[in-house]
C-alpha cells in the first residue's frame, strides 16, 4: 500500500502515553479514552470517522502474568475480548513491527481487554486464569470493535505487575481528557495516607514503562511501526 494512502489512527488512554508520540505523529491522529469505556468508544469512533485506514492501540497495560515485570514491551498477536472472543491483529503489520522492535524483545502472547479497571491482585489473578491474557488494557478491544475490517496493531508496555494492586488514588486520578487529576489524587492520599508507599511504587513502575513506550515510539512512529 502506498504510504500516501495510509492513515494510522492511534488510541491511547492517557496524555502521558500520547506525549510519547509528541513530534512523531500528527496530533489529530491520536485520540484519548481517559481510561473510561465511554471515552474509548467516542475516541475510537472519532478515529474511524476521521479516515483512519489502520488502527493502533498504544500505551500502558496492567500485568496479569506474574512473570512480566514493569517495562516489558507487549506486541500481542491476538486480543482477547471481555466477551470471551479472540481477535487477531493484522499479521503483516505485526510481523513488520516485530522486526522493527526486536531489540526490546517484545512479548507476543495475547492481551485481554476489559471494560473496567482491574486494580486488585485477586482480580488480576482471576482474569489471568480465565482469559489467558498476559496483560490487560481498556482500549484495544474497543478500538477493534469500532472497525473490525481495518488492520489492527497493539503496542503496549506493562506498567503495574501482577503483584501490584492499584492504590485508590491511581483509580481516581485520571480526568476524562486523560490528564492527571492532581486534586483527586491529593484528596485520596489525605483520606488514606497509608497508600503512599504503593503509589510511589506505581509511579516508579510507570516511569520505567513510559521510558520503554517512548523508545518504541521513536523506533516505530516514523515508519508506522513498519507499515510504511
Amino acid at each position: 500500500m502506498s504510504g500516501l494512502a495510509v492513515q494510522i489512527g492511534i488510541l491511547a488512554g492517557l496524555q502521558s502515553e500520547a506525549r510519547c508520540l509528541s513530534g512523531l505523529v500528527p496530533p489529530h491522529r491520536i485520540a484519548l479514552s481517559g481510561a473510561r469505556l465511554d471515552g474509548a468508544r467516542r475516541a475510537a469512533r472519532r478515529l474511524v470517522e476521521g479516515g483512519a485506514t489502520h488502527l493502533l492501540s498504544f500505551g500502558l497495560a496492567g500485568g496479569l502474568d506474574p512473570a512480566l515485570a514493569p517495562g516489558t514491551l507487549l506486541l500481542p498477536a491476538q486480543l482477547l475480548t471481555p466477551a470471551g472472543g479472540a481477535v487477531p491483529v493484522d499479521p503483516d503489520w505485526h510481523a513488520a513491527a516485530l522486526a522493527l522492535l526486536r531489540a526490546h524483545r517484545p512479548i507476543q502472547a495475547p492481551v485481554a481487554g476489559s471494560d473496567i479497571a482491574i486494580g486488585t491482585v485477586a482480580a488480576k489473578a482471576a482474569l489471568f486464569a480465565t482469559s489467558g491474557g498476559v496483560a490487560v488494557d481498556m482500549e484495544s478491544h474497543v478500538l477493534a470493535a469500532a472497525a473490525p475490517a481495518l488492520p489492527l496493531l497493539i503496542v503496549r508496555v506493562v506498567a503495574d505487575s501482577a503483584a501490584d494492586a492499584l492504590p485508590p488514588a491511581a483509580l481516581v486520578g485520571i480526568k476524562p481528557d486523560g490528564a492527571t487529576d492532581l486534586a483527586a489524587v491529593l484528596a485520596s492520599v489525605l483520606r488514606r495516607p497509608a497508600q503512599i508507599p504503593a503509589l510511589m511504587r506505581l509511579g516508579r513502575a510507570a516511569t520505567k514503562a513510559t521510558e520503554t513506550l517512548r523508545a518504541a515510539a521513536r523506533l516505530g512512529a516514523a515508519s508506522g511501526f513498519g507499515l510504511v
